[in-house]
């Protein structure tokens, strides 16, 4: 009887040696994985949060540096540390995460935390905070009243608006200008400042400039307000002084040319209405061409797209109609319009436009012609393709145009056409404003500058018609009209200059409407 109990000790003694008690592995808990500041008022609040990484484990577990990722300086760990971190097994640590907005906007980041727990290699805290500001948007920031005949007055409208989300209060506005003070601040019926604005309300104000003598005069007008980012904007206002402008404009007029023309026409969003416009306009443009007997081939492609429909040639019954319906090329292209880059991408590659294509001729002169409300968005930028440019045809034979936004500040709806505009200055082309109210005349004008011809466009608007001259080759010519219309000269079709003449016009302009 001793014996079997002795025995079964034993046996259970060899049990319990067996069982034991094993050490868990680190294991990461952290908590909360997403930390939201809210709505803080951007230069008054901030916040600070925290977040903890717990070790449930038994062994030690040991994190890097925990890493503050965001697109900007909003976020900030408090108290970063350096090296690893080691964490005890059952304790825990407290990371502090600060957020700091500066204006109205809304931001993002995360805190990426790398442990030595193999089922969690990798942890995501992530963060979210909105600042509450006003702001205070100034336009336009520069503006050229260029040169006004004495006597005469132009004036520019400065209109302030709150983009942002709280009130905007516009404290005080400033005026420094050269003397004579030439260019006068009118606030009109509005009262003086300071004015508060609630988010999407503008206030403007005209800013006029009537010179009383020659020579330059400058403005700046300086706008304080409650903006966190920007509490001061300057405005800048300039222009000359001039008695009444002469101008002198010189052509050598060409043989009929052979042209091969590629459109570039914007197919993003905001198109709509240029499309229509040029569209509906496009028979002035057509019309003119012809006029000259131009050899023409005609393509259309997009910003976004370098593949054409049907090539237009001289020899189609009905150009106008056709050209008019391929420039509709719709709204539903890409953001980041690549006029440049498909212009390229088309004329390199022999499948579609380049060279051994029913489009390209090589004894023709090549021209491109840009119409979109924004600028190239083109890899590389417009500069990179110049070296293809210059190689396509020889020198003088690309010429490059445009329908855009005006150099160099855009214009009402459109933004500066920067990129096509570089490309047609370096090229020596021409440019043509894409908010202008009567396209027929700039498309005249445009078919005009591309093609020999008996009609010249006058570069200044309302000139004094009694002092326009005509010469040709130096001989003084009187077979030619003025048409108001076009603002430009036409000469009788048997008076058209031959090949190889110059012609030069000369005219003076009046400074002050209906003077």
């Amino acid at each position: 009887m001793l014996g079997l109990l002795v025995t079964s000790l034993l046996v259970g003694c060899a049990d319990y040696a067996m069982i034991g008690i094993e050490k868990r592995e680190p294991e990461i808990l952290v908590h909360p994985l997403h930390l939201n500041f809210g709505h803080l008022e951007s230069g008054v609040e901030s916040d600070q949060k925290y977040f903890t990484i717990t070790n449930t484990g038994d062994d030690d577990l040991t994190i890097t540096s925990p890493e503050l990722i965001s697109g900007n300086d909003r976020f900030a760990l408090t108290d970063p540390t350096e090296g690893d971190i080691i964490i005890p097994g059952g304790e825990m640590i407290q990371i502090d995460v600060s957020y700091i907005p500066e204006t109205y906007e809304s931001n993002g980041g995360f805190v990426e935390v790398t442990t030595t727990d193999e089922d969690e290699p990798t942890v995501m805290v992530t963060l979210e905070g909105y600042g509450d500001a006003p702001v205070m948007t100034v336009d336009p920031l520069d503006f050229d009243y260029g040169d006004i005949s004495i006597g005469c007055d132009n004036e520019e409208r400065i209109t302030i608006t709150n983009d942002g989300n709280l009130t905007l209060t516009v404290d005080a506005v400033t005026q420094m200008v050269t003397q004579p003070a030439n260019i006068i601040l009118e606030y009109g019926s509005l009262p003086e400042p300071p004015w508060d604005l609630i988010p999407g309300q503008s206030v403007d104000f005209l800013v006029s400039y009537v010179p009383d003598d020659v020579g330059i005069d400058e403005s700046v007008i300086k706008i304080t307000g409650n903006d966190p980012v920007t509490p001061e904007v300057e405005t800048i206002q300039y222009g000359y002084g001039d008695v009444e402008q002469w101008y002198t404009e010189t052509w050598v007029q060409e043989e009929i040319p052979i042209l091969d023309v590629l459109w570039v026409v914007d197919d993003s969003g905001s198109m709509n209405r240029h499309q229509a416009n040029l569209s509906s306009n496009i028979g002035l443009f057509v019309s003119t061409f012809m006029a000259t007997g131009a050899d023409y081939n005609m393509a259309v492609i997009t910003t976004g797209d370098p593949y054409p429909g049907p090539i237009i040639t001289n020899l189609d019954p009905d150009p106008a109609v056709d050209l008019a319906a391929q420039v509709m090329v719709g709204v539903a292209g890409h953001t980041m319009e690549k006029g440049i880059e498909m212009a390229y991408t088309a004329l390199s590659d022999s499948s579609i436009l380049g060279p051994g294509s029913t489009f390209f001729r090589a004894d023709s002169t090549l021209v491109v012609i840009y119409v979109s409300d924004e600028p190239d968005h083109s890899s590389g930028g417009w500069s990179s393709y110049t070296s293809f440019f210059d190689t396509i045809k020889p020198s003088g034979r690309f010429i490059p145009y445009g329908v855009i936004g005006d150099h160099p500040s855009g214009c009402t709806g459109a933004q500066y056409g920067a990129g096509y505009w570089n490309q047609i200055n370096h090229y020596g082309g021409d440019w043509y404003s894409i908010c202008a109210s009567d396209w027929g005349v700039q498309l005249q004008n445009l078919a005009d500058a591309m093609t020999s011809r008996r009609s010249y466009g006058l570069g200044e608007s309302d000139p004094i018609v009694d002092t326009i001259i005509v010469t040709v080759n130096g001989q003084a010519a009187t077979d030619w009209e003025y048409s108001e219309d076009t603002n430009s000269v036409v000469f009788a079709e048997d008076s058209v200059p031959e090949e190889g003449q110059t012609v030069e016009i000369e005219y003076a302009v009046w400074g002050c409407d209906g003077r």
